[in-house]
């Protein structure tokens, strides 16, 4: 049980499949989590979205026997947060679930980077449903390369690598590629006899974003024995590694040392992958250093609301040092 004369942050990722919130100490020390459901508004609307942020902050505060006491500092951490507009309207409906006497709200890719980095230089790389690389250099200036959303970019994504897949076994039924196994596989997953019975999954009944995203397992899987799926895994290897060689030829960092953490469900996609990806890269970065970032983005968030809580009253804070977030609040 938490000593209540301490102050509590609560650090939130929202995405497109799920949002995970951590609660933790001024140290920044986790004393509970929740998970809830997908909070990316642009996909489920306001209402869902917020109600998503609200149930996983119930939880986290419920496993830290925190349920009456309002948390000091939130940073919520939020895909597809992209424009001014964006900011505006993810800003107002945060603060009115008065989840903390302070809330901040921030692209997902700031949780993310953080959590690898803690404010060190480096890159972080996403490929979920969707994918964006975000970085920071040795001076604090920040740099976010991507992520633009599925009808222009998220080249390197589940849902890129998912949209591919159907693109590909169409195309081999209508002779214009060569064979792939992924026609018969997808007829298995959607259970029809003919590939075209997917057309009215796919448009009559809605087939969204997330959906598509999850036939990207159905590639990997099936990339040892097809040729179709290999160039698809690499496409997206390839892609995602520009993202990241993009970032850190914006900050001027190509000839010096830093990690590149991966996160995302694509990264598990294997070698096909990840091979072009650390390929590429190495190319223009010889001298990173590629590694799985093994803690969830909510706990950069946490440690950020903690550091902000830490040092409020210091203009050296490591949270205020990153200059897109000086004016979160306002």
């Amino acid at each position: 049980m938490p000593v209540i004369s301490d102050s509590y942050v609560v650090g939130v990722d929202g995405g497109a499949s799920k949002t995970v919130a951590l609660v933790g100490n001024s140290q920044g020390r986790i004393l509970g989590r929740g998970e809830s459901g997908p909070s990316n508004y642009h996909n489920i609307g306001v209402a869902r979205a917020g109600e998503a942020v609200r149930s996983a902050i119930i939880e986290a505060k419920r496993q830290a026997g925190l349920r009456r006491i309002k948390p000091e500092i939130a940073v919520v951490a939020l895909a597809a947060v992209d424009s001014a507009a964006d900011r505006r309207v993810a800003r107002r409906f945060i603060r009115r679930l008065k989840i903390a006497k302070t809330s901040f709200v921030v692209h997902d890719s700031v949780a993310a980077l953080y959590a690898a980095t803690q404010g060190k230089p480096g890159i972080v790389v996403i490929s979920g449903t969707g994918c964006v690389a975000a970085g920071i250099s040795e001076a604090g200036e920040y740099v976010r390369v991507g992520g633009w959303g599925f009808l222009i970019d998220d080249e390197g994504s589940a849902f890129d690598t998912g949209r591919k897949a159907l693109t590909e076994a169409f195309r081999m039924m209508d002779g214009r590629a060569n064979g792939t196994k992924l026609t018969s596989v997808l007829k298995r997953r959607f259970r029809v006899k003919t590939l075209d019975n997917i057309l009215s999954i796919i448009y009559a009944n809605g087939m969204n974003v997330e959906k598509i995203a999850a036939l990207a397992p159905l590639v990997s899987k099936t990339a040892r024995h097809d040729k179709v799926c290999r160039e698809i895994l690499n496409e997206a290897g390839t892609a995602l590694a520009e993202l990241v060689c993009t970032v850190a030829r914006r900050l001027k960092m190509t000839c010096g040392s830093f990690q590149v953490a991966t996160i995302g469900g694509n990264f598990k996609a294997g070698r096909y992958l990840f091979q072009p990806f650390v390929t590429r890269i190495s190319k223009e970065c010889p001298h990173t250093r590629i590694v799985r970032l093994r803690v969830e983005p909510a706990r950069g968030a946490v440690l950020l609301a903690a550091s902000e809580l830490r040092s409020r009253d210091s203009p050296l804070s490591p949270f205020r040092t990153y200059k897109w977030l000086r004016h979160a609040n306002e």
